[in-house]
């Protein structure tokens, strides 16, 4: 087929250019550049095409739309990607599985020129792996970035700010300028509802029964506040008197935080009620224990969906479907004796297995990319701060105009107020850029260690720390005639994907092509 760059001239070629969010789409005219100079220099009659990958129908649907004009082109064609993350995040989406099919029919190739990479139909094992690989990581990476703005909303909550609905007996409430505009939000208590949260703290402390309070409530008039405003159930009643907003703490990620809103009860009258929630819990419950098995709290079975429980007979463990003991529903499922299982998780954790040679180009390959964008978010951190100096010298600029009489104070206020805002958004983006997560490489690392390591860690391991690895290994494990359908959590999934290339025997590439010195495009 093809073993000089000239072979490609005038080739179709579709130049599609992503971003992962719509507030990237600046980013798409440097994609398109560098995606026109590669088609130049193979002298391609290419087609160009943009998209974000949020989860805008529109653009999944003109996306999908591209994919299918691609598999309809009668003649061989080129597909273009800046970047393999630009490909896709999602190794097992069916635009991949698509796009991978017309590869190794040969109806197609996939070029992304700043990974270098060209993938074809007789591509060699560790181009595919690194194909493989490079949407995996590209998934785990993008999840990485996202923890930046987990980071903001962390910041406000230390800051006392409530990040989602308010409870009930408050409400939510947007804050506006004198046009209209949204300046911030911010929660109050409702003057309607507030008064029963109070009455039901009362009620608990005079010894009233959960449900005889939601009873009670509901003939006063208390409803829910959504907007089908329903009955407040007995378990909202629960949920309402264990609720330590009330008093001013929140509950974040299994956390308290002190918050700023107005509280609706004291702090010595939660903690009396607290102590009659506890006690009656105390008293009502038993403490119940139970051996922990391998498999414990993780299959379920494949016919009814109930979940599998481990016992043990004459020294043996099996397990069982749960209503295989019902009275009522009898499940056809046998139980299985758990050394039967065992095996069928050797062959999993061995597909995880990646060799070292692997390993090491890999993480090169992510060590160079991390650089690339340290360098990005290093000069972001430059720009950023010159503009908040820049608006830092405006406000002082407007504060001499004001006292100098130049302009009115009530320009004044509002040429500030926008000024303010302007910076405290520029503020925030400084403090994700520099908070950006440098320990990707290590932590991609540690999975392929994991990964490589996985199948001897669990042989070694008791019971209890082996059930804590499929825990975090496996995601909708069942049981179907005493054979286990495994699905593994990301990026485990991928990895598995990716390392199956491996065992791939080489062919004659004699689809390779020679590339020029300067193919490789610079990062943005």
């Amino acid at each position: 087929m093809k073993n000089e760059v000239t072979d490609y001239e005038g080739v179709k070629a579709f130049n599609i250019a992503r971003v992962s969010d719509p507030r990237q789409t600046d980013a798409l005219p440097a994609q398109k550049l560098r995606l026109d100079a590669y088609s130049n220099r193979l002298k391609l009659n290419s087609e160009y095409f943009a998209f974000d990958e949020t989860a805008y129908k529109e653009d999944r649907q003109k996306f999908r739309e591209i994919v299918g004009n691609i598999k309809k082109y009668p003649n061989f064609c080129i597909v273009v990607f800046d970047k393999i993350d630009r490909f896709t995040r999602d190794a097992s989406s069916d635009i991949v599985q698509t796009m991978k099919g017309l590869v190794k029919e040969g109806k197609i190739e996939l070029h992304f020129p700043s990974d270098n990479l060209i993938y074809h139909k007789n591509s060699p094992a560790s181009d595919k792996t690194r194909l493989g690989m490079g949407m995996v990581f590209g998934e785990y990476y993008s999840s990485a970035i996202s923890d930046n703005v987990k980071r903001r909303q962390e910041q406000k909550i230390h800051d006392g700010e409530f990040p989602s609905k308010a409870p009930i007996g408050y409400k939510n409430i947007n804050i506006t300028d004198d046009n209209g505009n949204i300046i911030k939000k911010d929660i109050v208590p409702d003057p309607v509802r507030s008064k029963y949260i109070v009455k039901a703290y009362e009620m608990r402390l005079e010894g009233k029964s959960f449900r005889t309070i939601a009873h009670q409530l509901k003939e006063d008039g208390l409803r829910a506040n959504t907007k089908q405003q329903g009955i407040v159930s007995q378990s909202q009643i629960m949920t309402m008197l264990t609720n330590p907003f009330y008093h001013g703490v929140m509950r974040y990620n299994g956390k308290e935080y002190p918050h700023k809103y107005q509280p609706l009860i004291t702090k010595r009258l939660f903690d009396k009620v607290q102590f009659l929630n506890d006690d009656r819990n105390n008293n009502s419950h038993k403490t119940l224990t139970r051996n922990t098995f391998t498999f414990s709290g993780i299959i379920r079975c494949a016919t009814c969906g109930c979940s599998y429980s481990s016992y043990e007979k004459k020294g043996r463990v099996y397990l069982r479907c749960s209503r295989a003991k019902s009275a009522t529903i009898d499940c056809q499922q046998p139980p299985v004796p758990e050394s039967e299982l065992l095996p069928q998780i050797d062959d999993m954790l061995k597909q995880l297995a990646i060799s070292d040679s692997i390993i090491l180009e890999v993480i090169g390959i992510l060590k160079n990319e991390h650089d690339n964008i340290q360098l990005y978010y290093k000069d972001a951190i430059k720009d950023t701060g010159n503009r908040i100096a820049v608006i830092e010298r405006r406000l002082d600029t407007l504060y001499e105009d004001r006292l100098d009489g130049r302009i009115t104070t009530t320009d004044y206020d509002k040429y500030v107020k926008k000024a303010k805002a302007e910076k405290e958004e520029l503020e925030y983006k400084l403090v994700e850029y520099t908070n950006n997560d440098k320990s990707f490489v290590l932590t991609a690392e540690y999975l392929l260690e994991l990964a490589q390591n996985a199948h001897n860690i669990f042989q070694s391991s008791q019971f209890v720390q082996k059930n804590k690895i499929l825990k975090a290994l496996l995601a909708n494990a069942q049981i179907d005639q005493k054979r286990l359908q495994l699905n593994l959590l990301k990026p485990f999934d991928g990895l598995r994907s990716a390392t199956k290339t491996q065992n791939w025997l080489r062919q004659p590439d004699s689809n390779q092509v020679i590339l020029p010195p300067d193919f490789r495009l610079a990062s943005y």
